[in-house]
Order: structure tokens, then sequence, then C-alpha cells
């Protein structure tokens, strides 16, 4: 499988099952909403996991540097690691 369809494969899988799991709920009851989804932040983590990447900082510096295109709303490394922490 090509990187590329597991990265699709996972977020799909991560969409369908996080809002399955929060229906109608939100996570965050104030304040600005994130500009990733918390889906794409998910995938992030798991896809990192996957590749051997197991900080915060490291998927952040994997992931932006080879995925940039396909997280374009990947902000600053303390945001997403802020935002991965409070899932």
């Amino acid at each position: 499988m090509l990187l590329e369809d597991f990265i699709i494969m996972v977020f799909c899988w991560v969409e369908e099952h996080l809002n399955s799991l929060l229906g109608n709920h939100r996570l965050r009851q104030r304040g600005f909403a994130p500009k990733l989804a918390d889906s794409e932040v998910i995938t992030m983590e798991v896809v990192g996991e996957f590749l051997g990447v197991d900080t915060d900082v490291g998927i952040w510096k994997y992931l932006g540097r080879h995925w940039r295109l396909w997280f374009p709303e990947l902000g600053s490394r303390t945001t997403f690691a802020q935002q991965a922490a409070n899932l």
C-alpha cells in the first residue's frame, strides 16, 4: 500500500468513527475553532506513530516537510502539539 493511500484510509476511518462517537456533542465549549480539524490532527498522530515518529514535534516536522499540501492549515508546532494533547 502506498503511503498516500494509507493516509487517506486513516483519515476516512478517523472521520467516520469520530463523528459516530461524538454525535452532536462538541469537544470545545468556548474559544475559537482550530484551523485543523480534529480528524486531521488524529490522522497526523496515527500516521506519525505508524512511521515511527513518536513525538509531536517530530510528527509536525515530518508532515510539514513532506505532506504540507495535504494539511494546508498546519500552523505552528505549539498549536499542533496543544491541539493534539487536548484530543
